[in-house]
């Protein structure tokens, strides 16, 4: 995957963008397949209308885009617009996946346990939880991420600390979520809704995806561990193997286990949520308070 292409200048070149020669038919292949993933995850979500969906063909389009950027890097490897367009997306791709991941766990403890919550942890409250942590890290990756590339190794080395910081929170609330999993596991196999689908299937869909997950975050952890000049950061296998395997399998999972064939029905979605006015406050321009309701826990 490290071969050369003829446009690939020497890596001692001052305007070489790479670590190594980027393999053209590896950013290719890794485009197409992501693009594949990414029309199979719009057919799906219109064939099932299930508009949350948008979240994992959100990750599947930054995927093929940043894979695209990658393609074009390996054609021109002096463009330091298409290895800061590369490495952005892909490191911020699996963050929708982790936000889809919350989302539909949310929709599987609505669906199937009657007290539509976890412990005390009602579904709505946990997926909003965690889709909210999920943006502050994207944020927090995002602002590393865009140092990584830049020319005064003072300013490269605070944006590794700050994306390695970053995905270290990622793992820490993926292992939160897994006990979340858990106890859902436990709850449903005791107190679970019999209905015309099974949520086993869809249940280790999701433990599948969390690991493939924590094994590219790993590599990221490690890759990095030794600053910019270690083994991994400069060997193309490394990454196909660890960062680019993983991920297509974790968004291929919701391809083959797909939400829609097992959250069928209008209770497969969360209820909308009631408006509740209350009296008029002065200290807030004679506005009235506003109390939002979940018909199915508060007034049931």
């Amino acid at each position: 995957m490290g071969s050369t292409t003829s446009q690939c200048p020497s890596l001692d070149d001052p305007d070489m963008q790479w670590a190594y020669c980027p393999s053209l038919p590896a950013a290719a292949a890794l485009t197409s397949l992501f693009g594949a993933l990414l029309l199979a995850h719009l057919l799906q979500a219109l064939l099932y209308r299930k508009p949350f969906c948008w979240v994992v063909c959100m990750a599947s389009a930054w995927e093929t885009a940043g894979f695209a950027f990658r393609l074009l890097g390996a054609r021109d490897p002096r463009r330091q617009f298409f290895a800061v367009g590369s490495n952005l997306l892909i490191i911020l791709a699996p963050l929708w996946v982790n936000a889809f991941v919350y989302m539909l766990a949310g929709r599987m403890i609505y669906y199937w346990l009657p007290s539509k919550s976890v412990g005390r942890l009602r579904a709505r409250t946990m997926t909003s939880w965690f889709v909210w942590l999920d943006i502050v890290i994207f944020f927090v990756q995002a602002t590393g991420g865009s140092l990584l590339e830049n020319e005064d190794p003072t300013q490269a080395r605070l944006g590794l600390h700050i994306y390695m910081g970053g995905i270290g929170l990622q793992q820490l609330f993926v292992c939160l979520f897994v006990l979340v999993l858990v106890k859902f596991h436990a709850d449903v196999r005791r107190t679970g809704h019999q209905r015309t689908t099974s949520w086993r299937r869809q249940l280790f869909s999701l433990y599948f995806v969390l690991a493939f997950i924590t094994v590219r975050i790993v590599f990221r952890l490690v890759e990095f561990s030794s600053g910019f000049d270690g083994p991994i950061p400069n060997n193309e296998v490394f990454f196909y193997t660890l960062e680019a395997t993983p991920m297509v399998l974790a968004i291929g999972t919701f391809a083959v286990f797909h939400p829609g064939r097992t959250l069928v029905g209008p209770e497969s979605e969360f209820s909308k949520l009631v408006v509740q006015k209350g009296r008029r406050r002065w200290w807030c321009c004679g506005r009235r308070a506003r109390t939002k309701l979940d018909l199915d826990i508060e007034m049931r």
